[in-house]
């Protein structure tokens, strides 16, 4: 490690911090102080163009919501949906900026993502239907219940394992191509579609977890519980 990345990722001389750790960090402070900064001057007529290009974010990122979840749930799963595709968004385009490193390439960062959503669903669940959204493990019929209750549980554990290990495998394989092409094979200008690719595909990986985690968050939502 150079002594530049030293300095960045070394808080204290005997507390060392990983890249993992640092960088969603930055991420967070980062578009906490955008959010912040910008909130401040939001007026009814707008003095400066950025007003106007948060707006359309904003609109972009509820018509996504609204798709994915619905009108009846927007408002309430539209800050968690938002939140997820931003801070995933900027973590899979960490892996672009030479000398770092994606946070989602790392399986500890897209398990922790995961696991936050899947105790969220079940909060969510649970405020919504009371206790009673548990007896959806145990099927609709009580004899039924040996045969349903592990079919049920082993779908639900199945949902954190599928988001990590999309996330992370896409991510890592992403960022593990783009560095081989940048610095032992072609170096100049073959890597540059490449990254283009590496863009696109980091937008639709953000896509493809907030419109799973809508799912799960709509569907334990729902009246059918």
């Amino acid at each position: 490690m150079h002594a530049l990345e030293q300095k960045i990722f070394y808080l204290f001389q005997f507390i060392p911090l990983s890249p993992g750790v640092v960088l969603p960090w930055l991420i967070t402070v980062a578009f906490a102080y955008i959010c912040w900064r910008f909130g401040r001057k939001i007026c009814i007529y707008p003095q400066d163009s950025s007003q106007y290009w948060f707006e359309y974010i904003y609109e972009s990122l509820e018509g996504l919501v609204c798709t994915i979840v619905g009108e009846h749930h927007k408002k309430q799963l539209m800050p968690v949906l938002a939140t997820c595709f931003i801070y995933i968004f900027a973590s899979n385009l960490m892996g672009l900026v030479p000398g770092l490193k994606s946070p989602t390439s790392l399986f500890s960062n897209c398990l922790g993502m995961s696991l936050i959503v899947f105790i969220y669903t079940l909060y969510l669940g649970v405020k919504a239907h009371g206790f009673g959204y548990i007896k959806h493990f145990t099927g609709d019929v009580w004899w039924m219940m040996p045969l349903m209750l592990p079919i049920h549980i082993i779908g639900e554990i199945s949902r954190p394992i599928s988001l990590t290990l999309r996330l992370f495998g896409n991510i890592m394989g992403e960022d593990t191509v783009i560095l081989v092409l940048t610095v032992s094979i072609f170096p100049l200008l073959v890597p540059i579609p490449m990254l283009l690719m590496a863009i696109f595909t980091s937008t639709v990986q953000a896509l493809v977890f907030t419109i799973l985690t809508g799912v799960y968050l709509s569907g334990a939502l729902s009246e059918g519980h």
